[in-house]
């Protein structure tokens, strides 16, 4: 047979040049798919991705994966991973086929962290986690030479959330301080990120956090449905619930001790994103959140309330990264 179109693509003869193999496949197609290999060997991972095993992030890998991504996933394991949740990334890796990373940290180390955090009585006993967190995703993107990091983070679910209920968790100084005034000793053995490693991450590395489903009319209950039908998930329940000690913190912790009901922010940025009504909303409101017993809830009672009593530098951050991003945009030029 005289071929005179490639079987695959749709390359002909009006290249002088073309040649079919026995499949009737083009040599530009041969060529293409070889590009396209070493390509992808140069760079195996595009984008870092961390991975919960709840909707929001879980739903992110989903759309990043069929825009055609590669990214590296990643979870941490503090010891406190709903099962469920865990199987819900081994699902999800496994069919798609990707590279993920189990991270475990010194737990003895981080108990105590912990332990400081809920003795000092602040509000947000999450912050050990979050910063660790943070810590690690920075620290593995440089590693790996990626410039961009995929959150699960997004407007429609999270718009709403009170300054004061909550502190930021990238303030290392206040961190410091809490373990240091309630444990008696300096902070050490597990990830952290300073201030000024943290701008030097944003603003020399150039790593950048992208909010993936904000491009989208990202609907949590739809997602979740697909992520069913896509990958057999299991839901683990509420916002944030697919770790057991953070269902414990916002249902527990924050509910009895502060008199905080987290769901009153969650359910008002569903309200204002069209995913819930008002009166669904306050209909869930009239039960109380439940939560797993860790057995230290009568013990955590116990011990004060301190909102303002640490050290604290957040407010430094915005006036130090202004000035890191001048040198990194500098550094840029002349590079």
């Amino acid at each position: 047979m005289n071929r005179v179109q490639c079987s695959k693509c749709c390359m002909d003869k009006s290249d002088p040049d073309i040649v079919f193999d026995d499949k009737g496949v083009c040599n530009h197609c041969h060529q293409a798919q070889k590009s396209l290999k070493e390509n992808k060997k140069k760079k195996k991972h595009d984008c870092l991705m961390g991975l919960s095993g709840g909707v929001d992030s879980s739903t992110t890998l989903h759309y990043l994966v069929h825009a055609g991504f590669n990214p590296l996933c990643f979870t941490l394991d503090n010891g406190y991973n709903d099962p469920r949740a865990d199987e819900n990334v081994r699902k999800m890796v496994r069919k798609l086929g990707l590279d993920h990373e189990i991270v475990r940290i010194d737990q003895a180390k981080y108990r105590d962290l912990q332990k400081a955090f809920i003795q000092s009585g602040v509000p947000n006993i999450e912050i050990p986690t979050d910063h660790i967190l943070m810590a690690i995703t920075y620290e593995m993107a440089a590693k790996h030479g990626i410039k961009k990091i995929y959150s699960g983070g997004n407007i429609a679910t999270e718009s709403i959330m009170p300054a004061t209920w909550s502190y930021p968790a990238r303030d290392l100084v206040h961190i410091k301080d809490v373990y240091k005034r309630v444990i008696g000793k300096e902070l050490t053995g597990l990830p952290v990120c300073s201030l000024l490693k943290w701008n030097y991450y944003k603003w020399i590395k150039r790593i950048k956090i992208c909010y993936l489903l904000d491009n989208f009319d990202y609907n949590r209950e739809e997602s979740e449905q697909m992520l069913m039908r896509e990958y057999d998930f299991e839901s683990t329940g509420e916002k944030h619930e697919e770790n057991v000690f953070t269902k414990w913190f916002q249902s527990f912790y924050l509910f009895e001790k502060f008199g905080i009901d987290k769901r009153k922010a969650h359910y008002s940025s569903l309200i204002n994103s069209g995913q819930m009504t008002r009166s669904e909303a306050l209909e869930k409101l009239k039960r109380c959140p439940e939560y797993p017993e860790l057995g230290i809830e009568h013990q955590t009672m116990r011990y004060g309330r301190h909102h303002h009593e640490y050290f604290k530098t957040d407010k430094n951050y915005d006036r130090i990264s202004k000035i890191c991003r001048k040198i990194g945009n500098a550094v840029g030029r002349n590079r």
